[in-house]
C-alpha cells in the first residue's frame, strides 16, 4: 500500500496529461502489478484468517498459480496459431503469437533438462540460461504492461464532439474493401450518424490510405466509395488522403487535409481503427501533432492475439533505443558474472 498510492498519482498526472504515451504504459503494467501482489500476499491471507479451509484453499491456489498461468498461456498461444493458420494463410506473420508460447515452453524444458541431467550446478551455463530468461523476461512483462494499458486505453470514453473522423486504411483486395478494413469503415460511419443526431451538423468523414503495388485504387478512395454506395453519405463531407503507406504518414497527412479544409479554424478529431491497433495508432497521433484520440472497431476475436502481438513489436521498435540500452545493461551484468566464474 506504501508504493500504491504515489504510483497511482504518478500514473493520474501522467494519463491526464498525455494518454498517448508508452511510458503510461509501463507504469500502469508496474502499479497493477504492485496491487496484484498486495492482494495475493496480504489482502487476501487477513480476510481468511479466520478460517482454515478458505486459508489452505488460498495456499493451493497460489502455489499452484505460476505453473497454472504458465501452461495455460502456452497452451492458448499454440491454439491460436492453429487457427490462425487455418483461416488466414500458412505464412510466419500468422506465428508471432505462437512464438511467445514457443519462448516459455522452450525456458521451462531447458530449465528442467538442466535440472535432471546436473548441467544446474554448471555455473557459466546457469548465467547463460539466466540471461536468456532475463531479456525474455523483460519483453514478457513489458507485453503484459501493453495489453493492460490498451485495454484501459480502448475503454477510455471520448467526451468532446469531433469535427473530423479519420478512418485509416488497412489494404484492399483489388478495388474492394474486405472485412477488416470495413469494420473500421463502418464504425466511422456509425459515429459520424451518432454526433449528427446529437448536435445535428455531422463532422467531416476522413478517408486514409495510399495504393499499394497490388491494389487497383488508393485505400481512400475505394472507401469513399463504399461510404457512398453503402450508406448514400454524401461525397462533400468525405475527405481523402490518399498518399499514406503506413501509420506515421495516415496520421500526418491526415493533419495536412484536415488543416487545408478547416482553414486553420481551431478543430477535435477521432481518428477510427481496429481494436488491436489503436494504442500503437495513438502514438502516432501524438508524433504528427494531431489532436485526435482513438477509437476501436471490433475484430474476429481469434486475429486479435497475433495481431496485437505484431503490434507489440511495432512499438518496441518504436522506442527501440531504450530496449537496447536494457540489453546492454542485462548483457554487460551478466558478463561480469561469467568473468568472475571463467
Amino acid at each position: 500500500m506504501v508504493l500504491i498510492i504515489p504510483l497511482l498519482c504518478i500514473f493520474i498526472i501522467m494519463y491526464v496529461q498525455e494518454k498517448r504515451r508508452f511510458a503510461n504504459a509501463v507504469v500502469f503494467g508496474i502499479l497493477m502489478m504492485i496491487i496484484g501482489m498486495d492482494v495475493l500476499l496480504y489482502v487476501i491471507p487477513s480476510l481468511s484468517k479466520d478460517s482454515q479451509i478458505f486459508t489452505l484453499i488460498y495456499l493451493a491456489l497460489l502455489a499452484a498459480l505460476v505453473p497454472i498461468t504458465i501452461f495455460s498461456m502456452t497452451i492458448a498461444t499454440f491454439f491460436n496459431s492453429k487457427i490462425l493458420l487455418e483461416k488466414e494463410g500458412r505464412r510466419l506473420s500468422n506465428l508471432f503469437f505462437g512464438l511467445l508460447g514457443f519462448g516459455i515452453s522452450f525456458l521451462i524444458i531447458t530449465f528442467v533438462v538442466m535440472v535432471f541431467t546436473g548441467q544446474a550446478a554448471n555455473n557459466r551455463l546457469m548465467l547463460l540460461y539466466l540471461w536468456g530468461a532475463l531479456l525474455f523476461g523483460y519483453a514478457l512483462f513489458l507485453y503484459s504492461c501493453v495489453i493492460l494499458y490498451a485495454t484501459l486505453y480502448y475503454f477510455t470514453p471520448i467526451f468532446y464532439k469531433p469535427d473530423y473522423i479519420i478512418a485509416l486504411g488497412s489494404g484492399l483486395i483489388g478495388d474492394k474493401v474486405p472485412p477488416l478494413l470495413a469494420s473500421r469503415v463502418d464504425k466511422a460511419v456509425s459515429l459520424y450518424d451518432k454526433y449528427a443526431a446529437k448536435k445535428g451538423v455531422p463532422p467531416i468523414l476522413v478517408m486514409s490510405g495510399g495504393q499499394g503495388s497490388d491494389e487497383l485504387v488508393a485505400e481512400a478512395v475505394a472507401m469513399r466509395d463504399y461510404i457512398v454506395e453503402k450508406y448514400g453519405i454524401p461525397s462533400e463531407h468525405i475527405l481523402v488522403e490518399d498518399q499514406s503507406t503506413n501509420t506515421a504518414q495516415n496520421m500526418r497527412f491526415s493533419k495536412q487535409v484536415i488543416e487545408q479544409h478547416c482553414g486553420g479554424r481551431p478543430y477535435r478529431s477521432v481518428f477510427v481503427t481496429n481494436e488491436f491497433h489503436l494504442f500503437r495508432a495513438s502514438i502516432y497521433a501524438r508524433k504528427a501533432g494531431l489532436d485526435a484520440e482513438g477509437i476501436g472497431s471490433r475484430t474476429a476475436l481469434y486475429y486479435v492475439p497475433n495481431a496485437f502481438t505484431r503490434e507489440f513489436i511495432g512499438l518496441l521498435e518504436m522506442n527501440k533505443k531504450y530496449h537496447i540500452t536494457i540489453f546492454i545493461l542485462v548483457t554487460m551484468f551478466i558478463a561480469l558474472l561469467l568473468r568472475a566464474y571463467w
